[in-house]
């Protein structure tokens, strides 16, 4: 099984494939090879040795030796060719970089032999893509061949070449690499079988058309687009913590899913916050211009944060709609392309009018701010809503009217002279103790109560003091442990749950006419058990108490204050009882009681709060706001309402609408500098919001700031916004684009293979701004349908597909491989929209690239299959296959994703537990699906699942005979079956099979879905 390989340089063997054929064009094969390997010292800017190679007179003139640099029709005596080849005329050149191939040069001897033809105005003229294109004549063709102008054009072009198309591909595989190529999902068996029945242009294009308007569209398209905006759900560097911007992502979903006209497309992510009729869904479209990297670690400037976030929007705009490589005109001209340093300015003029983006919170710590907005309800919850913060308001207004400040002062006053009497303090007499139960007792030296003996069904512990001279306020109850006690306490049960209830705690008078009971109010413990709260000890209720499972073997406390001071009486004893009903033993084996005495008004009073109240001079303004704050709370009907009010911000914050980040500008516009050399501590000369004076002019009515840039760009004046974004189309369908450098159309980019495919692509989406138009034009093609098997004359004329001989073949991208995966095995969920996922990965992965960062847990439902566009994108830390597959970290705009082919990528399809998971999915469908005992027909019905053809027969033997081996083997290996079927979660599991027997078809759906032709567009 072959991988597919890394893209070639691929006009370097399309243009000897050109020599080949007899024909070389200087502008298409000449020019390239000049402006890549001579401009930097023999260009424009620069002429070392007074050589200029960058217009017809310097090419064909003569050198300061007298040596003529190009004799046309003889190669062998140019100075051109002797000094890129023979080290006897001089250094070889170039001096600073790699030589020239030898198709290279050959292109150079071939284009001189023939004449060396120069178009006189060469050098004097623009650059191509600066031209604003033209409506190209198509080229007349009397073949059937042709479906529609695509193929014109291709075909005219192939003629040229000295080549032929190829034959269209199979109904099944045409429809698999559309279905693809337009959803990023394989067709379903359904979609297969209907077009192998009737393969007719009809009802191809009707499967065109069901593909266009599927929901899979939109999240297939916004994925490309997202590397563009270098979208991520953190905010990158070391300190990687996550942030909301998922509703950008969703916008752009629904925003292709609704074929958005694209100009309309462009201005509500430039400027969707500054449209006269700017809504929610325009500003959410701001946020393509919020995604860049945000540094708030220890040691950042804001101001220098917030710069180079500037400088990364000018960038972006620069190379997602002009494909231009601007950036090099931060800190000096533009080297090669016709921008200057003060049109980079003029352009980061638009984009300076922002807000810092981190604040210094504490310390060396920064945090991440920057303007947000609220994402809109649902109309009954803004309604809800709108009633919880109407009850807050008034909530606040009922506590504020409580404690007024006349009880403020007075509170102050009489709890001074209470001060001035001592504080109220803990004290521990020594009890006389008794028991309704048999067990035994033993006062112990800190007045706790060991008891012992039999385990009663219930007891009431009886506590009582004689003699207590100061007023009783409260009660502390310890629950002490104790080497006697079973397990070591506190509760006397058995040694592992030592867990006591304690029913009610009573706190009575007791003289020699009466008992007279203690009201208790406010309870606290150190900890309770759930639905055994410490209130329920004192509630009245011998059906409730207080617990503290499961903190068994730890030593627990109670408090409880009385509602009115008990006073001291000589004639009176204080009586407390423990009810203790549970049985088992669930009683405390060691209980110690403490008094609280003094005066009510200094109990608790904490030792800050006492010193702000005996300090004779005035508070400052922080300190009586402390003292307030703590007046207030002990008040019991202002308690009450805080927690009425702690619970009603607390459902309010949990109905608050998630947030997206989005562009503001601020009410005053900065001045802009010219950074010199691009240093924004060293300011040159102010600029104002302009545009590059070598493109299409900017209308003067336009707005000075980021709109009026907006609808620059979409002017249909613009020469390069529209074959940008029709060229990355092209490359996003065929695996290359017209212009191979999809993220530079400048002077050193490499030249269309089709100009005029190119224009009138690019004529064809300004027609009505649509992309699924452009895309169904594309993909109705003849051009598009070809096989994409190779012959001998294409391997040696056309090895990279340059002239298109055949239809596109090239490995998926990182998101759809899995999302393939998924769907090949019944596993996807196509549940779109809301907040990123996070499906399995291995563990310590986020650990490892910084603290504090928040938990990766792997979804158990359905989400943990929702497709690749959906995970959560850590910019330090991406989901590790999609790493693997070549997917970027999205520090920065990635125009054009890398193709590698490396043995790791192998390794992940047969061994990551998603594509596992996968495999037992698709076990249990073939099982499923084609309910059968015939191994062959499972076999034949695996294998068109996953690459959308029928397998021959010899592929089907070597499947079965995998799973046959596989069958055997695994009926001695029961713990490698379990092990296999327990990747899945037992959610997805269908227990109707017998596991080996999934065990056995695992092994087949595994290597199914590491083959090649499976992860392959062919």
């Amino acid at each position: 099984m072959m991988r597919c390989v890394a893209l070639l340089p691929g006009l370097v063997i399309a243009i000897a494939a050109s020599v080949v054929a007899g024909e070389i064009d200087f502008h298409r094969d000449v020019q390239p090879l000049l402006r890549r390997h001579c401009d930097r010292c023999h260009g424009a800017s620069q002429q070392e040795g007074g050589l200029t190679l960058a217009d017809a007179q310097g090419l064909l003139g003569v050198a300061e030796s007298d040596e003529t640099i190009v004799v046309p029709g003889q190669p062998d005596q140019s100075l051109l060719i002797a000094r890129l080849t023979d080290s006897d005329f001089g250094d070889r050149m170039p001096l600073d970089g790699e030589p020239l191939t030898k198709s290279e040069v050959q292109v150079l001897r071939s284009w001189i032999h023939q004449g060396a033809d120069v178009p006189k105005d060469w050098g004097t003229t623009g650059h191509w893509a600066y031209e604003t294109p033209q409506r190209p004549d198509v080229p007349a063709t009397d073949s059937n061949w042709t479906r529609n102008p695509i193929d014109q054009f291709v075909l005219s072009r192939l003629g040229q070449a000295g080549l032929s198309p190829s034959p269209d591909a199979s109904p099944e595989t045409l429809a698999r690499r559309v279905s693809l190529a337009l959803t990023g999902l394989p067709a379903t068996p359904e979609q297969l079988r209907d077009l192998a029945d009737d393969p007719s242009d009809e009802n191809y294009e009707a499967l065109v058309d069901e593909l266009l308007g599927s929901p899979a569209f939109g999240q297939h398209w916004a994925r490309h687009w997202l590397d563009l905006a270098r979208y991520a759900d953190s905010n990158g560097f070391q300190a990687d913590q996550l942030r909301d911007a998922w509703a950008y992502r969703d916008w752009v979903v629904d925003a292709f899913a609704n074929d958005m006209p694209f100009d309309e497309f462009v201005t509500q992510q430039i400027a969707g916050d500054l449209l006269p009729d700017a809504n929610a869904s325009t500003r959410i479209a701001t946020g393509f211009h919020r995604t860049p990297t945000c540094n708030v670690e220890a040691g950042v400037h804001p101001e220098a944060n917030r710069v180079e976030q500037v400088f990364d929007r000018v960038n972006t705009t620069a190379t997602v709609f002009l494909g231009s490589t601007i950036e090099c005109a931060q800190c000096h001209d533009h080297k090669y392309d016709p921008f200057t340093q003060q049109d980079y300015y003029r352009l980061f003029a638009y984009f300076n009018n922002t807000p810092l983006e981190v604040e210094k919170q504490s310390g060396v710590q920064f945090d991440f701010v920057g303007p947000k907005m609220d994402l809109p309800l649902a109309s009954e919850q803004e309604s809800e809503l709108v009633s919880l913060r109407q009850q807050l308001t008034e909530l606040k207004k009922q506590h504020d009217s409580i404690n007024t400040d006349e009880q403020f002062r007075q509170w102050q006053q009489s709890t001074r002279q209470a001060l001035a009497s001592g504080r109220a303090e803990w004290i521990t007499p020594r009890p006389s103790f008794t028991s309704s139960g048999d067990e035994a007792a033993e006062i112990l030296d800190d007045q706790s109560v060991l008891i012992s003996g039999g385990l009663p069904g219930s007891t009431v512990y009886r506590f009582e003091y004689a003699n207590v001279a100061q007023p009783v306020i409260g009660i502390r109850l310890e629950a002490l442990r104790h080497d006697d006690l079973p397990g070591g306490g506190p509760g006397r049960g058995d040694a592992e749950r030592t867990n006591f209830v304690l029913h009610e705690l009573e706190l009575n008078v007791q003289t020699a006419e009466d008992l007279r009971s203690v009201e208790l109010g406010s309870a606290t413990a150190s900890f309770s058990q759930p639905k055994y709260e410490v209130a329920n000890a004192v509630d009245g209720k011998t059906g409730t108490g207080w617990a503290i499972a499961p903190q068994f073997k730890k030593e627990h406390w109670a408090e409880f204050h009385t509602i009115d001071p008990v006073a001291p009486d000589p004639d009176a004893r204080l009586v407390i009882t423990l009810d203790q009903r549970f049985g088992r033993g669930r009683v405390i084996g060691r209980p110690r009681i403490s008094l609280l005495v003094g005066s009510p008004e200094t109990a608790d009073l904490p030792d800050q709060i006492a010193q702000y109240l005996m300090s004779e001079g005035p508070l400052k303004p922080g300190e009586l706001k402390k003292l307030r704050a703590h007046f207030d709370g002990q008040n019991p009907a202002v308690q009450q309402l805080q927690r009425r009010i702690t619970a009603t911000e607390n459902a309010i914050d949990k109905m608050a609408p998630p947030t997206t980040l989005v562009m503001v500008e601020e009410p005053e516009p900065r001045e802009t500098f010219v950074m010199l050399r691009g240093d924004y501590l060293s300011p040159g000369d102010p600029v104002s919001p302009g545009t590059p004076a070598s493109l299409h002019p900017l209308d003067d009515d336009m707005p000075a700031n980021r709109l009026g840039l907006a609808r620059w760009l979409v002017d249909r004046d613009n020469p390069l916004l529209a074959r940008v974004t029709v060229n990355r189309l092209w490359a996003q369908v065929f695996g290359r684009g017209i212009v191979v450098t999809e993220e530079d159309f400048g002077t050193q980019s490499e030249p269309p293979s089709h100009p005029q495919l190119l224009d009138f692509l690019a004529l064809e989406l300004q027609d009505e701004w649509s992309i699924k138009q452009v895309l169904k034009t594309i993909v109705l093609s003849s051009t598009f349908r070809q096989s994409s098997s190779m012959t001998s004359q294409q391997l040696q004329q056309d090895p990279d597909n340059v002239w298109l001989s055949r239809g596109p073949r090239y490995r998926l991208p990182a998101e759809t491989i899995r999302d393939n995966a998924l769907a090949i095995s019944g596993l996807l969920s196509l549940q779109s929209g809301g907040p990123p996922i996070m499906p399995y990965q291995p563990d310590g992965i986020w650990r490892a690239v910084g603290r504090n960062q928040p938990t990766w847990k792997a979804a158990d439902d359905a989400d943990r299959y929702r497709r690749g566009l959906y995970v959560v994108w850590k910019r330090s830390a991406p989901y590790p296959s999609f790493v693997t597959f070549d997917a970027p970290d999205r520090a920065s705009c990635t125009v054009k994703r890398p193709r590698t082919n490396t043995p790791l990528q192998a390794l992940v399809l047969l061994n990551d537990h998603a594509y596992a998971e996968a495999a037992v999915a698709l076990a249990q469908r073939v099982l499923r699906e084609t309910d059968t005992d015939n191994v062959d027909d499972i076999a034949r019905y695996a294998f068109s699942l996953a690459t959308g053809r029928w397998a021959n027969d010899q592929q089907v033997r070597v499947l079965v005979g995998l799973y046959r081996t596989e069958r055997q083997r695994l009926t001695e290996q029961p713990d490698e079956v379990k092990q296999r079927l327990s990747v899945l979660p037992k959610t997805f599991r269908d227990e109707q099979f017998d596991a080996i027997e999934v065990a056995a078809w695992y092994s087949v759906a595994s290597a199914l879905l590491n083959l090649d032709e499976t992860i392959t567009l062919n």
